[in-house]
């Protein structure tokens, strides 16, 4: 296992795009959908499948990022405990998960409340599980891992994660389509090469976006909603 917080350079989030029309088509999230005419038609432009008129409430762009920079997550089985959070999350009809990328020291999701939960509680409710979960895995199987995450708080002997994830806003499609090609693409980044493409990668939500792939059944799809994947 790895984690060096220094053999990757630090992600930067994009800058999130002017309020837009709601109307807008449906956007092109790879240029593998010109393969797929079914998958890259466009919806009416005077009606979304999905949300609709409450696309746009209490729906986040969030990141997680390891204390330090540290590959923590480097290990599948890491990475499995957090998308066993997320299907947890949305069998209990707490969120809507509509993309997500887990990297080696952070991970990306875009979501949205479905219930009377805040959104501290939910994100406190998740990293809580993520966190306790790791930590039984180190103390059985990678003590000396786990000595790398002790700190001296009152609260807590060992901390995995930045304080608290961070939690943007989401109000236009134009936005969001910035943000779920950004989670797409992080893994092809020329500072990770962790994949020659956005589908290749599999701790990642872009294969249901172009494939339909179903190897994620807590995802929605964002424009589409249950109507994803079509009939083939």
């Amino acid at each position: 296992m790895v984690f060096s917080p220094s053999e990757h350079p630090r992600d930067t989030q994009p800058e999130a795009h002017s309020r837009t029309n709601r109307s807008s088509p449906l956007p092109n999230l790879s240029k593998q959908t010109k393969k797929h005419p079914i998958l890259a038609a466009k919806p009416p432009t005077d009606m979304y499948p999905g949300n609709l008129a409450g696309r746009y409430t209490d729906l986040f762009f969030t990141t997680a990022t390891v204390k330090d920079w540290k590959h923590l997550l480097k290990p599948d089985k890491y990475k499995k405990i957090i998308t066993d959070s997320f299907e947890f999350l949305v069998k209990e009809q707490t969120v809507w998960l509509y993309a997500f990328v887990i990297m080696p020291n952070h991970f990306h999701w875009v979501w949205q409340l479905r219930s009377d939960q805040t959104l501290a509680r939910v994100q406190l409710r998740l990293m809580k599980f993520v966190a306790q979960h790791i930590k039984f895995d180190l103390v059985v199987h990678h003590p000396d891992v786990l000595a790398h995450f002790k700190v001296k708080r009152k609260d807590r002997e060992y901390q995995f994660f930045k304080e608290r994830p961070l939690s943007v806003p989401i109000f236009t499609d134009a936005v969001a389509q910035q943000k779920i090609s950004y989670i797409h693409h992080n893994p092809t980044q020329q500072k990770w090469q962790l994949s020659a493409s956005p589908e290749g990668y599999t701790w990642s939500s872009a294969a249901f976006y172009t494939f339909g792939d179903q190897r994620w059944p807590f995802l929605t799809h964002f424009w589409y909603g249950e109507d994803w994947p079509p009939p083939f």
